[in-house]
């Protein structure tokens, strides 16, 4: 299989790295010609199945399956006249771009099809949400950690946005550092510290047998450390607030 990256910034590179650095055969991958930073150039030269295009539209001709992962506000001037023939199959890992919408920029009748594929694919270990589901599309996203497809795009949606806390989690962990750098602690002693207690945490998720709520209640003593922070910090008010800003961006992406 030929697969084409329109826009290879680091979820494009997260797939190429996935894709070449597996146990089985690398596919041939064709890269967008580089903006910015030559990440694609960088990609080719260190993967032999990896070449570098001279145009969007060499990308699409010599794909079976085409990746777009174009920023939403970018994708009319990246998109607009491409010739993507029907036999093609589209992949779309624009947030809050519909099927509809990308179907009237490309003027195809390809199938089109929506992932969210995240950063820890380069390593095999996240699942790919797909929309709709499609079997040359999950069977490219199976091997790098797995697939979920969902029926509609008002799912998708949801998950989409559930995709959008993910930078959060990385500045609650660069608050406790910093907070403990406040009180004394060196600030690579500091970091050291919060990532090992949080990739400790990353690894207890790998036990599926328990619920989320019941793995929390396993680290968490009544009256506890943990107790104290969780009520006393992440309260009723603090979780409505997560939700409302949960709902309103998810009035945005539909």
């Amino acid at each position: 299989m030929r697969i084409g990256i329109v826009g290879v910034g680091e979820i494009g590179r997260a797939i190429v790295t996935g894709l070449c650095e597996g146990d089985d055969k690398a596919p041939e991958l064709f890269l967008s010609p580089p903006r910015g930073a030559s990440t694609a150039k960088e990609l080719s030269e260190r993967h032999e199945s990896v070449q570098v295009c001279a145009s969007n539209q060499d990308v699409v001709n010599r794909s079976d399956v085409v990746i777009i992962a174009v920023r939403p506000q970018d994708r009319h001037e990246a998109l607009t006249g491409l010739r993507v023939d029907d036999g093609k199959i589209v992949v779309s890992l624009m947030g809050g771009v519909a099927n509809d919408d990308l179907r009237r920029t490309l003027a195809t009748a390809a199938p089109l099809v929506r992932a969210i594929p995240l950063p820890a694919i380069h390593e095999r270990r996240s699942v790919t949400v797909t929309c709709p589901s499609h079997p040359v599309v999950d069977a490219l996203f199976e091997p790098l950690g797995g697939v979920l497809p969902v029926a509609d795009e008002a799912a998708f949606n949801v998950f989409s946005a559930l995709t959008a806390t993910l930078t959060s989690h990385y500045w609650y962990l660069a608050t406790l550092t910093s907070w403990a750098t406040g009180h004394g602690m060196a600030p690579e002693d500091a970091d050291r510290y919060v990532r090992g207690l949080f990739q400790g945490v990353g690894r207890s998720l790998s036990d599926e047998s328990r619920p989320l709520d019941r793995l929390a209640a396993a680290h968490e003593t009544p009256n506890g450390l943990n107790h104290r922070i969780r009520t006393t910090w992440f309260d009723q008010a603090n979780s409505d607030a997560l939700r409302a800003a949960l709902d309103a961006l998810l009035a945005d992406l539909r």
